[in-house]
Formats: C-alpha cells, sequence, structure tokens
C-alpha cells in the first residue's frame, strides 16, 4: 500500500511537466515566443531577426523567416539621400531667387512707351482691362459657326437613325 501511494504522489506530482509541450529555450530572455499555427515564432529581441520554428520527431527546428528589412533600410537610406540632394537644390534655387529679386529690383523701371495704347491708363495694370473682350461681331460669326456644326450634327444623328430604324421616320 505505502508503495502504491509513493507511486501515486510521484505521478502526480510529475504529470504536468510531463502533460507541458517542451518549448525552446529562450536564452536568457533573448528570444520572444509566440504559438502560430503548426509552431512557434521566434523574434530575436537584439536583431529582430525571425524564425518559424516547429517540433521535428524530438528537437526543435527553427528556420529564418525571409526579411524585406534589409531592402527596406536600403530604401530609406535612398530615399533619405534624395531628401538631402533636394533640399540642397530648395537652397540653391532660393538663393538664385533672391538674387534674381535683388538683381530686379536695381534696375531701372522702363516708362510708358509712346506707341503704347495704354500708356497713361491708371487700369493697364489691371488683368480685366489687359484682356480684349471680342466685338458684337466677332460673337454673331462664332454663334453662327457653332449653329452650322449643330445644324450638321442633328442631320448626322437623325441619318443614322433612319439607317438602323427606319420605322420610327
Amino acid at each position: 500500500m505505502r508503495r502504491i501511494l509513493m507511486v501515486l504522489t510521484v505521478c502526480v506530482a510529475t504529470a504536468p511537466a510531463l502533460a507541458q509541450e517542451t518549448v525552446p529555450d529562450t536564452e536568457g530572455g533573448q528570444y520572444i515566443l509566440r504559438r502560430v499555427d503548426g509552431g512557434l515564432m521566434r523574434v530575436d529581441r537584439e536583431t529582430g531577426m525571425t524564425s518559424f520554428c516547429r517540433k521535428r520527431d524530438a528537437a526543435w527546428v527553427c528556420e529564418v523567416v525571409a526579411d524585406d528589412r534589409v531592402a527596406l533600410e536600403e530604401e530609406i537610406e535612398r530615399l533619405s539621400s534624395d531628401n538631402s540632394k533636394l533640399a540642397i537644390e530648395i537652397g540653391r534655387l532660393k538663393d538664385r531667387i533672391d538674387m534674381l529679386e535683388a538683381r530686379l529690383e536695381e534696375t531701372p523701371q522702363a516708362g510708358p512707351e509712346a506707341g503704347d495704347p495704354k500708356a497713361g491708363d491708371p487700369k493697364a495694370g489691371d488683368d480685366q482691362s489687359a484682356f480684349d473682350f471680342p466685338s458684337d461681331e466677332e460673337m454673331d460669326q462664332v454663334m453662327k459657326s457653332f449653329e452650322s456644326m449643330m445644324h450638321r450634327f442633328l442631320d448626322m444623328m437623325r441619318d443614322l437613325r433612319e439607317e438602323y430604324d427606319p420605322d420610327k421616320t
């Protein structure tokens, strides 16, 4: 009886340890392990490398997961370089604009030319007055051309209708 009690005590004490599935060692916290379908994902806290681990036979096997980090880091480096170059170019263009504006301010302004019909007109700088509106004759000519085009278009539509549906004429 004593032997049976001792065997039962040992079995009860070791049962939880045997029931748990053995997982790879995390080596002092260097790795983060997460359960996924079919195994574990292992992430190295120091390097960021990711591995998929699964149990084969009696041992755990970890395979490195394809990582696009190198490509992303190269793209970030390229974009950073482009950004620096563009910032330099913007600075150069700002300096060029400042130089041209200073040169424009130094240049004496030419007065109105004698042949300019708007010379002396206070509204000459106004964009609306600088625009020449068409005359009534020009507007009539445009409207007649448009009317002619519409008549031709409608005639073409009528001809097509008669061609494809002679019953609806």
